[in-house]
């Protein structure tokens, strides 16, 4: 019966949301857990432990979460998509989040509370677990070669969410110890490069521990490993590099903590170089490991349709992370899968659409945008007049010839369901159309979904694959950028975005454009596109363009008027480029700011810029 308690004790540790104390940690977790040392001289009480430690592994499936007794999304999930210039969510956590101006005190999506919370519990498990031998009190031991797995992953998630914490807030606090009830525990925050180093040097020291190799049984898939490690090590020093945390924020070169300490550094370009060296031993890993580009094909062919599809189907090569929990839904509950099949379709709610701007910013497929390419007339820069013939219906002209990653993303009205081959509408008087739970613009998203999932009868109500967390089509495009940066003649700048654009079956970027190669600032833009386009709907987006401080700029805005299709229109009057949305952006939004709460409760933190 005691260790009932225990473990009940354990679990309402790991629940608890908020309190009094700083960093939102229960009077417990703050230093006087009761029974504490009889925790770890349990093995199953160790484990249970260890596994709540390794909880916060993001979920970037979670685009939807509308069981609210399920509870909703939070900051490890993926608002962000909606959040930004991608995806419009008519129900769910992140629907319309940017509409209003925000404040500190009504900024959902936080990390803050979660992670200190499970940084904490990893560093009590760091200071009191250990070996448990057979004893005639437990039938269980934890030996050491368990122990040390288990205590190896628990350093590396703790350097994980630091790294969670640094990349939406800036400079945060290091927490590395354990804190007792009788110690200050009101920490202010380390500086910018303070965090870079604590976090790197962190991964460095966990990395030779670490499985060296992928993870081979998909049951352990969600176990980090050194490429895990290379990868999150290359993504901080990318950041660091980049102008948002690299002396670009102008807002934040003053600011500092209330004993003068400057939390932002000046502009340093060697910092670049530090990124160049991660992404490169990154890559090196990858190659020597296995790790290549999804690649499909049929009848002996690459098949680019089929390849941007099915990389999202199954673990495979290009996956260097992923979790099972994931959260697609199914058909019988709320959320993505559902939330992205028309009303048309059985038990569909057909609410999340990606936006024009983000149609726009795919290429055609001869590889080039649409304000140029050969497919379509340059007086007529979107051919938003007329129809042509796709897949045996008319569909309006903007969505015809364009490159597969957009037939992948986008679903657009004219085009036929995947199963039910019926041709989907949502024009006025359709079952599509505006009234009820349907899109704002005209467009469904598409992508990642599993197009074996329908609700008949009988049907596939659900089909499991994993949650991508890192792939390595990013870190691709992430290595030639920081080469890009550093030495931009380099012909490997163009080689690794080429490899991607070749897998989406569309030409190289200096085949289109010669004068390119080389050239700093064309190439920048170029791989800015690419991953706008390769990454889209993946959570990465919002804090890409924060970091390349480009969310006043026109291929960043994330500002201002969004559009769609006229959802008021008919059928004759329906495709017209409509406004359906005006989000607000403020130059304070390119860091979160620290939740109003905690900065109520502290006398040593000091709020980002603007907040």
């Amino acid at each position: 019966m005691k260790y009932l308690k225990i473990l009940l004790l354990l679990l309402t540790i790991s629940s608890i949301s908020s309190c009094k104390k700083y960093l939102n940690v229960s009077d417990e977790l703050a230093g006087g857990l009761t029974n504490v040392d009889q925790i770890f001289d349990n093995p199953a009480l160790t484990r249970s432990w260890y596994s709540n430690v390794m909880s916060g592994i993001p979920d970037y499936s979670m685009i939807i979460r509308a069981d609210w007794d399920a509870g909703g999304q939070n900051g490890l999930h993926n608002p962000w998509t909606s959040m930004t210039d991608e995806v419009n969510s008519t129900y769910g956590d992140a629907r319309n989040y940017f509409i209003n101006a925000r404040n500190s005190s009504n900024m959902a999506f936080h990390r803050w509370t979660i992670l200190y919370q499970l940084i904490r519990q990893a560093n009590v498990f760091l200071e009191r677990a250990k070996v448990i031998p057979s004893s005639g009190t437990y039938s269980d031991k934890l030996d050491q070669d368990e122990f040390d797995k288990l205590k190896t992953n628990v350093l590396f998630m703790r350097a994980y969410y630091h790294y969670l914490l640094f990349e939406q807030y800036g400079p945060i606090p290091i927490v590395s110890r354990s804190y007792v009830l009788t110690e200050n525990i009101d920490l202010p925050r380390n500086s910018v490069d303070e965090v870079v180093n604590f976090i790197e040097k962190e991964l460095d020291d966990v990395i030779p521990k670490l499985p060296q190799a992928p993870i081979t049984d998909d049951q352990f898939k969600a176990n980090p490993t050194k490429g895990v490690a290379l990868a999150v090590k290359a993504k901080l020093l990318m950041y660091a590099a980049s102008p948002l945390f690299n002396g670009g924020f102008s807002e934040a070169a003053d600011l500092a903590n209330k004993d003068g300490k400057k939390l932002f550094p000046a502009a340093s370009s060697t910092k670049w170089n530090k990124a160049l060296a991660a992404t490169t031993a990154f890559i090196n890993y990858a190659q020597a490991n296995g790790h290549t580009l999804y690649i499909a094909q049929t009848n002996g062919v690459d098949d680019p349709d089929k390849s941007v599809y099915e990389v999202f189907q199954s673990y495979n090569n290009e996956i260097i992370w992923a979790t099972a929990n994931s959260g697609w839904g199914g058909m019988n509950a709320d959320r993505l899968e559902r939330r992205t099949t028309p009303r048309s379709q059985p038990n569909g709610l057909g609410s999340t659409s990606v936006v024009q701007e983000l149609v726009d910013d795919f290429y055609m497929k001869d590889g080039k945008p649409i304000a140029s390419t050969s497919f379509l007339p340059a007086s007529n820069l979107y051919a938003e007049t007329g129809f042509s013939n796709y897949n045996g219906v008319q569909v309006f002209n903007m969505y015809i010839n364009r490159e597969p990653r957009f037939y992948n993303t986008v679903f657009f009205a004219g085009r036929k369901w995947h199963i039910s081959n019926s041709t989907i509408y949502f024009h006025v008087g359709t079952p599509n159309d505006r009234s009820g739970q349907s899109p704002l613009n005209g467009y469904i998203m598409y992508k990642r979904l599993n197009r074996r999932v329908f609700l008949n009868n009988p049907g596939v109500a659900s089909v499991f694959r994993p949650s991508i967390i890192f792939r390595l089509a990013e870190f691709y495009l992430l290595h030639a950028e920081a080469l890009n940066e550093v030495e931009p003649g380099n012909p490997d700048v163009l080689r690794y975005v080429n490899l991607i654009r070749k897998r989406a079956g569309i030409p190289n970027l200096e085949t289109l454009n010669p004068g390119i190669a080389g050239n700093k600032e064309l190439q920048r833009l170029a791989l800015q596109r690419e991953s706008r386009i390769e990454l889209a709907t993946e959570g990465q987006r919002y804090f890409d363009v924060r970091r390349w401080m480009i969310c006043e700029r026109a291929d960043g805005r994330q500002g201002g008027d969004f559009f769609g299709m006229d959802m008021n229109g008919d059928a004759n009057t329906f495709f017209k480029r409509t406004k359906f949305q005006t989000r607000v952006f403020e130059r304070k939004l390119y860091l979160y700011p620290i939740p109003f709460e905690e900065m109520q409760k502290s006398k040593a933190l000091v709020q980002n810029p603007g907040w």
